[in-house]
């Protein structure tokens, strides 16, 4: 009986605490930037690899308009390719959420993304930095939370994303980045 009043309490407090601090989405800080150069290829989608190179994950599609959607998909090359086709591209539902969301940018030989991650906060959103290689490998070096403009929780990373072309794309036009 105690416990189910502790676990009662706590909820309570919780539910009481969103209610008091509102969620609220972090912003964008990168602005969003024509991509016109060859630093990358935009035709299809670069992947990372984990596990010793046997699995892939995190569909990133880049978009010439600055755009980038990133699917969580994660498998082996074919299962990845086959939930770019089917999940991705056929689930508009998908398309509108704002955790898929966020925009990229490129200086030179570095690379920038910025998107949104949901959480009982409210979008945060977090920002990958590093060094391209060639225009089909890039290398992230630094992941950091970009709390309401401010870069904060530095932490070192080594994510190496590679290029798989791919025709298909979803549309980058959206309600979530219209407002960049």
């Amino acid at each position: 009986m105690k416990k189910a009043l502790v676990i009662g309490l706590i909820s309570l407090i919780t539910s009481c605490c969103s209610k008091i601090y509102p969620s609220k989405d972090d912003f964008l800080t990168i602005p969003k930037t024509q991509y016109s150069g060859n630093e990358l290829r935009i035709d299809g989608f670069f992947y990372r690899t984990w596990e010793n190179g046997t699995k892939y994950s995190d569909i990133t599609f880049l978009y010439n308009n600055g755009v980038l959607f990133q699917g969580n998909g994660a498998g082996d090359l074919s299962q990845l390719m086959e939930y770019a086709r089917e999940t991705l591209l056929h689930h508009n539902q998908l398309i509108e959420k704002k955790a898929f969301w966020g925009l990229f940018l490129v200086e030179g030989n570095k690379i920038m993304f910025e998107r949104w991650k949901a959480t009982q906060l409210g979008y945060l959103v977090y920002r990958e930095e590093g060094v391209i290689i060639n225009d089909t490998t890039f290398v992230m070096t630094e992941v950091s939370r970009i709390n309401q403009g401010i870069k904060t929780e530095t932490k070192p990373i080594e994510w190496t994303y590679y290029f798989c072309e791919f025709s298909a794309k979803p549309d980058s036009t959206n309600t979530v980045i219209g407002n960049y």
